[in-house]
């Protein structure tokens, strides 16, 4: 049975702060997620992200953002209202999560309600395991902000 709600949570653990939504992922887990919503680590899932959401009609994305906000600071944008593509960080062979929305608007293949909440981060230094102070103190207010904004979704 599919999820009332899915919350995909992507970042590379080994690039500083891109790893933020994994570090979300890990927080939500020791907390206990409302019935009918199941959380996914998804690492950097470029296309795949079609796939991982693939009947389910509401969506919370989890990832770093690269807008030029303070470190820490979490934006929120609707699925119809995307924020630029350079705003999220690239993933493999140079697709992104906006890359992703976008061509699965194209195909039909959007959730019905779609919400991407942003950690704005420092750096994505490579091979650097680990979260800089200010992006670390952000995690938690994040967890608050994925759950308020599912049960908004879920009404």
């Amino acid at each position: 049975m599919e999820p009332e709600l899915l919350i995909i949570c992507c970042g590379n653990r080994y690039s500083s702060d891109d790893a933020v939504g994994l570090h979300v992922a890990w927080k939500l887990k020791e907390m206990k997620l409302p019935e009918g919503v199941q959380l996914i680590e998804a690492g950097t899932p470029g296309l795949n992200l079609l796939d991982l959401w693939e009947g389910v009609q509401q969506v919370i994305i989890v990832d770093a953002v690269i807008s030029g906000s303070d470190p820490g600071i979490i934006h929120l944008f609707d699925g119809a209202s995307l924020p630029p593509r350079g705003f999220l960080p690239l993933c493999l062979h140079g697709f992104n999560v906006i890359d992703a929305i976008e061509l699965a608007r194209k195909m039909d293949r959007l959730p019905a309600r779609l919400r991407i909440l942003g950690i704005e981060i420092l750096t994505e230094e490579a091979y650097y395991e680990g979260l800089s102070e200010r992006v670390a103190a952000a995690v938690e207010p994040a967890c608050e902000r994925v759950l308020e904004e599912a049960a908004k979704m879920r009404g």
